[in-house]
């Protein structure tokens, strides 16, 4: 509790600095504009005829919401679940990233951040820092968005460079679990036509969870906990009133011993420890560089957006989630990962040419370029029960992660590269692998304003791409001496989607749009170059979507209620699979799904100064194909009555389960779509006589069970249902302090937030969960 005492101390000396100096603040009387660049162009959320939600820097505070994960069920048909050492899983509707463990594989939700694609899913992982806006699109956004965006989009804006002020702000938080965060950031003028805004904040907090068998840590081994430090700076240049010039860089590390996840077999009942012996450790790491630029022709304005991006994830994990004595007789084997390795770089450029909003027609046109490279490095040891690896085991030979200070054998020449010098370990997978995507596109898209209160719009975008994956390590075997790789995989493809809505204002306040639209989402290949069943290259994924929505202000701008209904299709829709032969999964192809729903977005100010923000998902989804797939965790149950994973004796009867009647999909519900989530914020202001005011908010949600993979499994995929209910209190000062106090998940709810099911090694399903309750105390003050 020593930061929350601290933080307790600040707010004293605080409240001796406050000096009534201040007219107090009048409540508002309607209800605020908010503005939106969903589009790329600046425009009124009423008037934006898009399943949209926008969130402010400063509700992200109020909520908590720090980084991309904490928006899982905030925001209607959105579905985050973080995975044990791979990136966010992220869905919208249905379409989603379900290949977080294939490099090649892209996101259904694409992440722009300042108008920039981010293309490193590792990237996601990162905090929020110095946010101005958080946008949200529903729906395929496959025009003026990309191709990666069959799911939607995520649009973080943060707070841009101002000419002529010097201001900024700085705050300290604290908490129980040692939560601390530290932020500073100050907007600096350099003479009349430019400014720098530099951004700093590092936060740090305990585990939420204990791995209890680690050897020498009194079963205290923290998991969950964090380290992190984010950075960002930016220079505006405004040499002439036409030209706007850009510069702006950040880094973002995190070092921890990964999420706390814990397998479904776990004998111990507590969710806050877990059977585990193996000191997993992950450290991610991100740096974006950004230029952009843009030029007022008056008729219209030019925009170019370049950047270099790099994010690496090194990991060492325990797979199976238990420890050796638990997991022997259960599974076989102990699994461990010690090595996971990520190293992604990206280059991307785009020029857009934009009119100026107000005529008869609007439109903007565009052209995309990306390059990626990325870099995996994944070695997997299984301990069974024979003698010599109980011996290793127990000697400690087990911890064989080099960049964690371990020795290694460092010699490519021998057959054993990598692993613990003195020991050859049991390797049960290895692999070296670079996958390499060019990707361009060209887009157009106009409004026609046909009369002032009926609009056309219609858009479309062509794509090229081409990816080439080369396997230098497969499964224990290297051509490290000769350099010539053990398999090169190529995927291309060439797709255009677009986008035809029609708009009707029936009021100044109240509007109606019908919308088709389609977008796509890339093929890749897969390490498997001895499957039967799935693919070495999988088709893109192809989502046709039908959507009717209406905006609406009622009660003189004193009700808010956006509606929207939609039908899906997916072709092609991927997702991960085992195939009979060991080793050999990967992603492969549904040939066609849907996913229809309602959504309701609803603000009102209330008397007695209160406002009421609430929304709400209904929606189905199912597999309209019928389609074969071998379930990973049924492929395991085969494994363990054989006599153990991968010795040879299962592969019979794995390509029994494969073709048997209860392999077919056909009918299932689609993974992350859960059929009925609701947020409910109330928020009551108490306005001071000397200026200031308090802010008093409670939030509850609740999200219905869900089947998290497309199996349908009650025992390993229904995710059971979700409520949390979170507080918060923020005092303002009229002489620029201000106070916040926070409550998450105020009564201790230990609900499965993600599930994981591992498509490798033994294939074990783990849970994780909320984390516990936390009490978070904030001072800080703007100048």
């Amino acid at each position: 509790m020593k930061r929350l005492n601290i933080f307790l101390a600040g707010v004293s000396v605080a409240a001796i600095s406050c000096a009534a100096a201040h007219a107090a603040d009048a409540p508002p009387t309607v209800l605020e504009d908010v503005v939106v660049t969903a589009q790329k162009v600046k425009t009124d959320l009423q008037k934006t005829p898009l399943a949209v939600t926008a969130l402010s820097g400063r509700s992200l505070e109020q909520s908590h919401i720090v980084a991309p994960k904490d928006l899982d069920n905030i925001v209607p048909g959105l579905v985050v679940n973080t995975t044990p050492s791979n990136p966010l899983a992220i869905s919208i509707r249905g379409a989603g990233y379900e290949g977080t463990e294939n490099t090649s594989a892209q996101p259904g939700v694409s992440y722009n951040e300042n108008g920039v694609y981010i293309a490193s899913p590792i990237s996601l992982n990162a905090n929020f820092l110095d946010v101005d806006t958080l946008e949200v699109l529903r729906g395929p956004q496959g025009t003026v968005l990309g191709q990666n965006s069959d799911g939607g989009a995520i649009n973080v804006t943060t707070v841009r460079p101002q000419l002529g002020r010097f201001t900024g702000y700085t705050d300290v938080s604290g908490g129980n679990f040692d939560y601390d965060r530290y932020r500073l950031v100050g907007n600096v003028p350099i003479g009349d036509d430019a400014a720098v805004r530099v951004a700093f904040q590092q936060e740090a907090h305990g585990g939420w969870a204990n791995a209890t068998d680690v050897p020498g840590t009194n079963g205290k081994y923290p998991m969950s906990n964090e380290n992190s430090l984010n950075a960002r700076i930016d220079g505006l240049w405004k040499p002439t009133d036409r030209l706007t010039l850009e510069l702006w860089a950040e880094h973002y590390s995190n070092d921890t011993n990964g999420d706390a996840y814990k397998n479904l077999l776990d004998p111990n009942p507590n969710p806050r420890e877990l059977t585990q012996d193996w000191p997993s450790k992950m450290r991610q790491e991100s740096d974006n560089v950004a230029f952009n630029g843009a030029y007022d022709f008056g008729f219209s304005t030019l925009k170019f957006i370049g950047s270099y991006q790099q994010g690496k994830l090194d990991g060492s994990e325990d797979l199976d989630k238990l420890d050796y004595a638990t997991a022997l007789p259960i599974l076989g084997v102990h699994d461990i990962d010690v090595e996971n390795n990520r190293d992604g770089h990206s280059y991307t450029a785009e020029v857009d040419l934009a009119s100026k909003p107000g005529t008869k027609l609007d439109w903007i046109v565009g052209a995309f370029y990306l390059y990626q490279r990325y870099n995996e490095a994944v070695e997997e040891y299984q301990y069974n029960n024979n003698a010599a690896n109980q011996a290793a085991y127990a000697l400690g030979n087990y911890n064989t992660y080099a960049p964690f200070g371990l020795p290694v054998n460092l010699s490519p020449s021998n057959p054993y590269y990598g692993e613990t010098a003195g020991f050859n370990g049991p390797v049960a997978f290895e692999t070296r692998d670079t996958q390499r995507l060019q990707s361009g596109s060209i887009y157009a898209q106009g409004t026609y304003h046909i009369t002032d209160n009926f609009r056309l719009t219609l858009g479309g975008r062509g794509t090229v791409d081409n990816q080439i994956g080369v396997i230098q390590d497969y499964f224990g075997l290297t051509d490290r001496n000769n350099g010539v790789p053990f398999a090169v995989l190529k995927a291309k493809f060439k797709a255009f989607t677009g986008r035809a809505e029609l708009e009707y204002d029936w009021t100044p306040v109240n509007t109606l749009y019908v919308m088709v639209s389609d977008g796509i989402k890339p093929g890749g290949a897969n390490l498997n170059p001895g499957a039967v069943d799935i693919p070495l290259v999988f088709a893109p994924e192809h989502v046709n979507a039908l959507e009717l929505g209406s905006k609406n202000e009622f009660l003189d701008k004193t009700l808010r209620i956006n509606l929207s209904a939609f039908y899906n299709q997916i072709h092609d829709f991927q997702v991960d699979s085992e195939d009979p032969i060991p080793f050999e999964g990967g992603l492969t192809n549904i040939n066609k799904a849907h996913v229809d729903g309602i959504e309701a977005e609803a603000t009102q100010l209330l008397p007695f100064n209160l406002r009421v923000d609430t929304n709400m998902t209904l929606q189905e989804s199912r597999v309209d194909s019928h389609q074969q797939l071998l379930d990973p965790a049924l492929a395991e149950q085969i494994d363990i009555a054989n006599g153990g994973p991968f010795n040879g004796n299962d592969v019979n009867d794995r390509f029994a389960a494969f073709s048997a009647p209860g392999g077919d999909v056909y009918g299932h519900q689609l993974p992350k779509t859960p059929p009925f989530t609701v947020n409910v914020s109330l928020q009551h202001v108490l306005y001071f006589n000397d200026g200031g005011s308090l802010t008093s908010a409670i939030h509850l949600v609740y999200r219905n069970p869900y089947y998290f993979r497309i199996y349908n499994s009650d025992a390993t995929d229904l995710v059971p249902s979700q409520n949390q209910i979170d507080l918060n209190f923020s005092y303002k000062a009229p002489a620029h302090w201000h106070v916040d106090f926070l409550v998450t998940n105020l009564t201790d709810n230990a609900s499965v937030n993600s599930r994981y099911t591992d498509n490798f090694g033994t294939f074990i399903t783990a849970n994780y969960y909320n984390p516990p309750r936390q009490f978070i105390g904030r001072i800080g003050y703007a100048f």
